[in-house]
């Protein structure tokens, strides 16, 4: 009877510490699927399909995390987009200091162009040409990538992309996917078609309307402007919720 009371014991205390660990975000950060379920997650990072073509160090779950500031103002995006058609879909949001870390390191360990994500900036160049950096906003917990789908109306198929031969499938087409590194994924670049140039307004407009700023370098990028952590970088693993 003891050793049954002691297994139980020690199973309630198993469960007890997975769950903690779940839910244990610093202050002032939050499960954005907490706060809008709504929005579609695609957490590159969190898997092999990304530049790098595997799961990154600090990503133990796919999920967005945020500082609550930017979740709450993201969602209120959301509802701006929902009333133009659209939906927003998210691939990164906040990223381990130690994910930043290993992406530095893959950059300077090898050479080469890859079709899907640098077909004309070799590896070895991605941080002198600015797309890959030892700091990063997302390691704030302020800033997200993202891209819209349609969700109301009519959309002419167009599948074209002047850089990068792979698509964000399920998503509108900003004439590059998210991650080409290329100078067509500036955000007004005029390599690509005049569809993609006003979506890519579109996007940026429904972001500024709840505070964020773009990037001119990617289309995809935007940060909170009144951050909460301006000058910090966080290196915290993102663990599954635990509801």
């Amino acid at each position: 009877m003891r050793f049954r009371q002691f297994f139980i014991v020690i199973i309630v205390l198993c469960n007890f510490a997975s769950a903690s660990r779940a839910d244990s975000l610093p202050n002032d950060f939050v499960y954005l699927r907490d706060v809008n379920a709504d929005i579609r997650q695609e957490i590159r990072y969190a898997g092999p399909n990304n530049f790098m073509r595997r799961r990154l160090a600090g990503y133990r779950a796919a999920e967005c995390v945020l500082t609550q500031k930017a979740a709450v103002a993201l969602g209120k995006v959301q509802k701006e987009a929902v009333r133009a058609g659209y939906s927003l879909v998210v691939f990164d949001c906040y990223r381990p200091q130690r994910a930043v870390d290993a992406m530095v390191a893959w950059v300077q360990s090898g050479s080469g162009t890859d079709p899907d994500y640098y077909p004309r900036v070799s590896r070895s160049r991605l941080i002198q040409q600015g797309y890959i950096g030892a700091k990063s906003s997302h390691a704030r917990g302020s800033t997200v990538d993202l891209a819209l789908e349609k969700t109301k109306g009519s959309e002419t198929e167009d599948l074209s992309s002047v850089a990068c031969e792979r698509q964000d499938w399920g998503t509108s087409n900003f004439g590059t996917a998210f991650d080409c590194f290329d100078p067509a994924s500036q955000t007004n670049s005029k390599a690509v078609s005049p569809s993609a140039r006003k979506l890519r307004q579109t996007l940026v407009e429904l972001m500024q309307s709840g505070g964020f700023k773009n990037y001119s370098g990617e289309w995809w990028h935007f940060t909170l402007k009144n951050e909460p952590f301006p000058g910090k970088s966080f290196d915290f693993t993102i663990e599954p919720r635990s509801r």
